[in-house]
């Protein structure tokens, strides 16, 4: 991706967290992206063209992120995987707050929720269930998506509205949805604080 689009799509990223819509004209994008209006016109179709192109980006590389990140530091267990996932998500929110508030914002959608059932967090999942490491009712995968959707959104939230540390918020959601699955209270617990690797860069 050339720096222009890169520039157009954090940009636009920004705008669509703060204002919570993609109603944004073609000059505001421009002047927000520090790109000319004609490069804006060939880049981008339409405002809700380049909504989804942010949102998919976005999800696709954060969540390929933090999986090549636990398989290079050796997190195998699907807990630790899940919860390891989940804290470091809660961690980019605070590090970096257009991409938090843009999750927060957009993060509990139809779109997002048919993502997460396709995407790493479901598979760490799924090898969890194979591998008796949870104990959930058969066919509850969209229920359990939803939780895990709505419980790191709302952390992410707790840390970007001041009412939580990442640590704090990242560490008691993941606590609690291990629980939800049915790992063991302690086990759940020491799990939420393990160390987590050196964060990715976004």
């Amino acid at each position: 991706m050339g720096s222009a689009e890169q520039r157009i799509n954090v940009a636009a990223m920004r705008l669509f967290g703060e204002r919570g819509t993609f109603d944004l004209t073609m000059s505001e994008l421009a002047a927000e992206a520090g790109v000319a209006r004609g490069t804006l016109y060939r880049t981008v179709d339409s405002m809700e063209q380049l909504f989804e192109r942010v949102r998919d980006t976005l999800a696709i590389e954060v969540h390929a992120t933090i999986a090549r990140t636990m398989d290079a530091h050796g997190a195998l267990d699907p807990p630790l995987r899940l919860a390891t996932g989940l804290r470091m998500l809660v961690r980019l929110a605070h590090d970096h707050p257009p991409m938090g508030r843009f999750a927060v914002r957009f993060g509990l959608t139809e779109e997002s929720l048919r993502e997460m059932l396709s995407g790493p967090p479901m598979h760490d999942i799924r090898a969890g269930l194979v591998a008796g490491r949870y104990d959930l009712p058969t066919g509850s995968e969209l229920n359990i998506a939803a939780m895990l959707m709505g419980t790191t959104v709302s952390a992410m939230w707790t840390v970007l509205e001041g009412r939580q540390t990442w640590r704090e918020a990242g560490s008691k959601a993941a606590e609690l949805v291990l629980r939800a699955m049915g790992v063991p209270p302690e086990e759940a617990r020491q799990i939420s604080v393990e160390p987590l690797p050196p964060m990715p860069r976004p």
